[in-house]
């Protein structure tokens, strides 16, 4: 039934569009005018079809996102479909608003080789990328997945942040005061 009355919808509009175009293309108009005009009309109704359906995912997602923030605590249903923030929401709001550190670090070049290896959980994703975006900062270059080589010293104040962050568990740094091996790569 849904379908039939979708399609009874849709060829009605589309004969409202037809006609639409005929009257907007005047009298005695060749038929590719008729088409184009159509055509334009077409696109309009489409584009208004569309936002109408955008809009209702977009709420349905709200809808489906506030639900999840019930569950999980983070917020109370008031009457009149008004919400508050829980005790927990609070707590999770601190928590979000207290971010990461600053990413830029004075970097100062070396002659030893310093490599930077780290294996941190999927769990922390958000620090893991502050890292990379640290290291890649500071001048280092990827060589593996999670294992970076750098000539450049390692500031105090990011050892301090990776302890600040609880991740200097996960992190390896190594620094090499003779090449051996490291010859193999050219630059070191």
């Amino acid at each position: 039934m849904l379908k039939i009355l979708d399609l009874i919808q849709d060829t009605a509009m589309a004969q409202v569009d037809f006609f639409a175009a005929v009257l907007a293309s005047g009298y005695g108009a060749s038929s590719s005018r008729i088409e184009y005009e159509y055509q334009k009309r077409r696109i309009v109704t489409n584009n208004k079809e569309f936002q109408a359906r955008n809009l209702k995912e977009r709420k349905r997602r709200l809808t489906v996102f506030i639900s999840k923030m019930k569950h999980d605590g983070l917020i109370k249903e008031l009457k009149n479909e008004k919400f508050t923030i829980s005790s927990k929401g609070i707590k999770k709001l601190d928590q979000l608003k207290q971010g990461l550190p600053w990413r830029h670090y004075e970097s100062v070049s070396q002659n030893n080789s310093v490599i930077v290896s780290f294996d941190i959980p999927e769990k922390l994703r958000r620090k893991r990328n502050w890292l990379r975006e640290v290291i890649k900062n500071l001048g280092f270059e990827m060589v593996h997945q999670s294992v970076w080589v750098g000539k450049v010293k390692i500031p105090k104040q990011f050892i301090l942040d990776l302890e600040y962050l609880n991740i200097l568990e996960y992190v390896e740094i190594f620094e090499i005061s003779k090449t051996g091996t490291l010859k193999k790569l050219g630059k070191f």
